[in-house]
């Protein structure tokens, strides 16, 4: 519409705003727009997140220095030089331990046919002690341990008590006969411990039913073993000294108790039979003393009463079949 000079207003006549008014209706609008732009509340801040890695750098392959391929199964194996990596070497599997012997010692099962059959004893240190069993017909039977320096001078004893039913074990001493070795009682006294233990597992032997015989040392060295097992039942010593070499004898009678014992010497004897007759008197149990006259020019100590005495023979076997009998007898 539009005014006359008086102020009247024309009807009928319309205009379009000015740019002014135009421009100032925009900037009021942004202004209220910013307004209520500022008021709002802020917009979250993204959260910041860690960056992991999805694979781990590369490593380089360590050299590999003269590869060989694994060896199959099967015969081939066998054919490859000892020295070859990846194959089998029997020969050096088999080579003994420092200390041990060059081969195992066979587990020996006497046969009732085998009259006389070699036995090897292995020793603490290694030592390969030679020996002949006796071995008897009927078992299980009593047996007879002998340990001395030559077994031939016993073997007429091993007969006899082979004949009566025992089973005897003739063993050379360390250093002597087949034994081989040098000579030490230190180390005897172990071999007396084995060969005792040892012949005790043997097949066909009676528990317990071991006599020992010795003469000289070797009565004091299987008297000292026989005391400290109780697969020993009894010993009979030829010349046992108290003291010979160090290895005595009162501590190991004390040790037998009440198992029993008999002594032989001879009045023609240096260290007999004073000694005998000490080690006698020590005895608790059974106990037998034998004490021979002396001989001009007659050897009477230890195995060499069993030739100077000729009825010996059957006194060490009589007394062994009232203690210890065999079946069958």
């Amino acid at each position: 519409m539009e005014r006359g000079a008086g102020g009247e207003v024309k009807p009928g006549v319309w205009r379009y705003p000015s740019t002014k008014i135009l421009f100032g209706a925009a900037l009021l609008l942004m202004m209220l727009t910013f307004t209520a732009c500022t008021d709002a509340t802020p917009a979250p801040q993204p959260t910041t997140t860690t960056e992991w890695f999805t694979s781990l750098p590369p490593i380089a392959a360590s050299p590999t220095v003269n590869p060989i391929a694994p060896l199959a199964e099967g015969p081939t194996i066998r054919e490859q030089a000892p020295d070859t990596v990846g194959a089998s070497n029997p020969t050096q599997a088999s080579l003994a331990a420092e200390g041990q012997p060059d081969q195992d010692l066979p587990t020996i099962t006497p046969l009732p046919t085998e009259a006389q059959l070699p036995i090897l004893i292995s020793a603490a240190d290694g030592l390969i002690l030679n020996s002949t069993l006796y071995n008897a017909a009927a078992r299980p039977a009593p047996g007879v341990l002998i340990m001395v320096r030559d077994r031939a001078a016993w073997g007429e004893l091993a007969l006899r008590l082979q004949a009566r039913g025992y089973a005897v074990l003739l063993v050379d001493l360390r250093g002597y006969g087949t034994t081989g070795g040098s000579t030490d009682w230190v180390l005897a006294q172990d071999d007396a411990h084995a060969a005792l233990s040892q012949f005790s597992q043997l097949p066909g032997i009676a528990s317990s039913q071991i006599t020992v015989i010795g003469a000289g040392i070797g009565a004091n060295l299987l008297l000292s073993a026989c005391s400290s097992d109780l697969a020993c039942g009894g010993a009979i010593l030829l010349s046992p000294g108290l003291d010979y070499l160090g290895i005595t004898t009162p501590d190991a009678v004390a040790r037998l108790g009440t198992r029993p014992m008999l002594i032989v010497a001879s009045e023609n004897d240096d260290n007999n039979p004073a000694d005998s007759i000490a080690l006698d008197s020590m005895a608790r149990g059974d106990h037998q003393l034998i004490i021979y006259p002396a001989q001009q020019n007659v050897d009477g100590h230890g195995a060499a009463l069993l030739t100077a005495q000729p009825g010996l023979l059957d006194t060490i076997a009589n007394w062994l079949l009232v203690r210890f009998p065999v079946q069958n007898q």
